[in-house]
């Protein structure tokens, strides 16, 4: 009986100490709320200060962080602990567009991550993905993009010189009109951070063909008189001219190798140079047939006629040019006299 009652003593007397323990632990105890860098958790703490909270739970201020209230405050239930935590500020820059930050990544690349850049192809990161941040880093991104475009382009005409009797030396005309064509171009272009770095054309298909300007030129030989006449030639010869004219009195008559009555614009030639016959345009004489000969007259020489013995003096001897005319149907001597 006694041994009964010794242990329902103890029974009571150990809980009346486990409901003082427990009293008096409830009554030590502090609901604090920690705020660390905008997470928010709530803690039951026993703990006297701040100081002694953070040991407890294993919270670790950097030198920049900024703790509210201050690490020596007494704990007070209800407590609110404020954490700032210091971070870098970050000039970011992806592809020209320039943006500044604040971040508690470590790397370069935790940022590329988290701008969901990892994937991009041809990605240009300076400094690399592996660099440390600080603080006020300028970070460069550049994207890589190839795009394919189709576009009309015009087709510039070509210019072609055709030449042509028809027209005088130093004379042109359009025969035909240029005009530009079409033609339809695929494209593959390559930026880098938006600027056109290569272009390669993948394909061309021409829509309309250009059509060429056709520009006559001039071929026509022409050699114009003191009236401005011009005359085509075939050919031209550089010569020696003299002068002659008929004197009754010492030999020397009006009759000549070709039948022909001697007269201006009747000229001695070589035969063998130049036929009998041809007609010719002589430079400051003029119009003029080949229609005599001469002894003296052999080679690139011609005998011009004059009407005087003062004209032949004066003309002497001179180089000329002597031209044969593609026409040898004038009338030299009608043309002559106009």
């Amino acid at each position: 009986m006694k041994n009964r009652s010794r242990i329902a003593l103890l029974v009571v007397m150990l809980f009346m100490l486990g409901t003082i323990s427990i009293t008096a632990y409830q009554s030590l105890s502090k609901i604090v709320t920690v705020i660390d860098d905008g997470k928010v958790t709530q803690y039951e703490t026993d703990a006297t200060s701040v100081d002694e909270l953070l040991k407890q739970l294993n919270i670790t201020l950097e030198t920049k962080d900024i703790i509210t209230p201050s690490v020596d405050t007494p704990i007070d239930n209800n407590l609110k602990i404020t954490i700032e935590r210091w971070k870098p500020t970050v000039n970011f820059t992806l592809d020209g567009q320039s943006l500044q930050f604040k971040t508690g990544f470590k790397t370069v690349g935790d940022i590329i991550k988290a701008k969901n850049l990892q994937n991009e192809e041809g990605l240009i990161v300076e400094p690399s993905q592996e660099t440390m941040i600080t603080d006020n880093m300028k970070i460069v991104v550049k994207t890589t993009k190839i795009e394919t475009v189709t576009e009309e382009q015009p087709i510039a005409y070509n210019t072609v010189q055709k030449e042509t009797k028809e027209l005088k030396k130093g004379e042109t005309k359009i025969e035909q009109a240029g005009k530009n064509g079409t033609q339809r171009v695929t494209m593959e272009r390559t930026y880098v951070g938006n600027e056109l770095v290569s272009e390669t054309v993948k394909e061309t298909v021409v829509v309309v063909p250009s059509e060429d300007e056709i520009i006559l030129i001039g071929a026509k030989d022409v050699v114009k008189d003191t009236s401005g006449i011009s005359y085509e030639y075939t050919k031209m010869y550089n010569m020696e001219a003299t002068a002659y004219t008929a004197f009754n009195g010492d030999g020397w008559g009006d009759q000549t190798a070709s039948g022909m009555r001697a007269g201006v614009g009747i000229i001695a030639v070589d035969p063998k140079v130049i036929p009998l016959g041809t007609k010719l345009f002589v430079e400051g004489y003029g119009l003029a047939i080949a229609g005599d000969t001469g002894g003296a007259i052999k080679g690139h020489i011609v005998d011009l006629f004059f009407e005087t013995k003062a004209e032949c003096r004066e003309f002497g001897r001179r180089q000329r040019k002597v031209y044969v005319l593609a026409d040898q149907t004038i009338d030299v001597l009608a043309a002559r006299n106009q």
